[in-house]
């Protein structure tokens, strides 16, 4: 079985639907609500191990009920959490989601600014067994804490390179093997919004290879000198919410069963196309056997 160790952040997501966004300040009735764990780190680990691989998360939550609730959520996905703090008299992070009828999300997020940040309690050494790690970009010190280490050890490290407020991807990304970009992050970090440029841009910064998701329009990557692009599959969106986090888990997860970039990008493109169909945020995430007659019926 495959071992992946994700390291990031958790959260609680409160979503609610809509049919439309509204255009300015009122009251909306929202047609349903759903409260459910999130995080890129957290929504990946869950990711691999409903694909049937097994997945350790490595964070930090406030010391308060909602941290105690996602931490046995992702047990209950039997995701080895063994190594998250509580830390005292801080809160967890929270969202407010909101989701229109056609599937996508305004997202509306809420970090306690005193939640520790300082990664020096975790684990000196990379457990025994873990294939890849991967690293979200919202707790920057943990996460270059552990892509050195896992670098050291010979690992190969997946870098969620989402979209952040700070210089978190410039240092992080020399570390990574695999740099999975959002195409908002890819344009924040080379300042251009040409794929093909943002890439070599971004390939510049790093020895490992570089990738960006584009959310209907695919998945690119560099391959040698080329620029390579699958496109996503054709789905009926019902909820957008975590697509790209389960995109980066089920990658990682891909890569750690030696799957190429290709067959890694569009295993996890898949994952994020059928999770898309399904209201929920993470309760979309497919099994591993959904996923393959899915990607069996779309060949």
């Amino acid at each position: 079985m495959a071992s992946v160790l994700c390291v990031g952040i958790a959260v609680l997501d409160n979503m609610f639907a809509v049919e439309r966004f509204p255009t300015e300040p009122t009251k909306v009735f929202a047609r349903e609500f759903h409260q459910i764990g999130g995080g890129p780190a957290s929504n990946a680990a869950a990711t691999i191990a409903k694909l049937g691989g097994k997945a350790t998360y490595w964070g930090r939550v406030g010391d308060d009920a909602i941290g105690a609730r996602l931490i046995e959520e992702l047990s209950e996905y039997e995701v080895d959490v063994g190594t998250v703090r509580r830390v005292p008299d801080r809160r967890t992070g929270v969202s407010a989601v909101v989701v229109d009828e056609r599937g996508e999300r305004m997202i509306f997020a809420f970090a306690d600014r005193e939640l520790d940040t300082d990664p020096s309690w975790l684990p000196d050494e990379i457990p025994d067994g873990v294939d890849v790690v991967l690293c979200d970009v919202r707790w920057p010190a943990a996460s270059e804490k552990v892509m050195r280490k896992a670098r050291a050890r010979g690992l190969q490290v997946v870098l969620d390179a989402d979209l952040t407020t700070d210089d978190a991807i410039a240092r992080l990304i020399g570390y990574s093997t695999h740099a999975v970009f959002s195409s908002p992050a890819l344009e924040r970090l080379t300042g251009t919004r040409n794929i093909e440029a943002g890439l070599r841009a971004a390939q510049e910064r790093t020895e490992g290879a570089v990738s960006v998701t584009l959310g209907a329009k695919g998945f690119a990557w560099i391959e040698g000198s080329d620029i390579r692009k699958i496109d996503s599959y054709s789905v009926p969106v019902v909820d957008t919410l975590a697509a790209g986090d389960v995109f980066h888990g089920a990658f990682a997860l891909g890569i750690a069963e030696g799957m190429t970039i290709e067959r890694a990008g569009r295993f996890a493109a898949a994952a994020a196309g059928l999770k898309c169909t399904r209201w929920g945020g993470r309760a979309g995430i497919p099994t591993r056997s959904e996923l393959d007659d899915f990607m069996t019926a779309a060949a």
